[in-house]
């Protein structure tokens, strides 16, 4: 499913479907810890479809740089080529979080143009890092929930299941109003009938039987 939409969200942005400036406000390295990795997403026959997103993103990366001399064609084919090197075990979200945090400053300043030993000798190991600080706290994030007192966890099990359970009975109420709109008695007892031998229904012939009060 998730490999499904990583696709999809591909396809996009190489078709210039994609909203790249929605997408890459709403990214969190946080959230990128969960998504598929490149390397499991763009293999085989997909693998043209993972380096042309990445050849888009690169390209449009490189753009974003006001320097006067732009990568020709074999430089962009040369530093897509190292974007997936250095991505195959990260996810499509974490390039495009990684150019926009790049391109924003936020991994570093230059004054002398972008290359790949700037991008990945000196960028891409401060992400790394940032990413790495974000992992550790999810993990230790889990370390305190399995730590609550179990009679705590039982009782906020307790109380989703209530919930839960109050919803299903209102829907229930809600199918019933629905169902008895135009019922006389006589359908209405019938009905109640039917239910008492349905093994799922029965637990809810008790709502039925309040239709008494007002269906004569």
């Amino acid at each position: 499913m998730k490999s499904g939409k990583t696709i999809d969200l591909a396809r996009r942005i190489v078709g210039g479907q994609g909203n790249l400036a929605f997408l890459e406000s709403s990214l969190k390295l946080k959230d990128n810890l969960s998504k598929p990795l490149m390397r499991q997403v763009f293999k085989d026959e997909l693998g043209q479809v993972g380096f042309s997103v990445c050849q888009t993103l690169v390209t449009r990366f490189t753009d974003s740089f006001g320097f006067s001399n732009k990568l020709n064609s074999v430089q962009i084919e040369t530093l897509t080529v190292d974007t997936l090197e250095h991505f195959n075990y990260e996810s499509l979200e974490d390039i495009i979080l990684f150019f926009k945090m790049a391109r924003s400053g936020k991994l570093g300043v230059t004054n002398r143009g972008i290359d790949s030993n700037l991008i990945f000798g000196d960028w891409f190991p401060k992400y790394m890092e940032l990413k790495s600080v974000e992992r550790e706290k999810t993990i230790e994030k889990k370390k305190k929930i399995n730590k609550i007192d179990p009679f705590v966890l039982e009782k906020i099990k307790y109380t989703y299941e209530k919930a839960q359970k109050r919803k299903d009975i209102e829907k229930v109420y809600a199918y019933v109003d629905k169902l008895t709109k135009n019922f006389d008695r006589q359908m209405l007892e019938d009905t109640i009938t039917d239910w008492e031998k349905d093994d799922k229904k029965i637990h809810f012939v008790y709502i039925l039987k309040k239709k008494r009060r007002s269906i004569k």
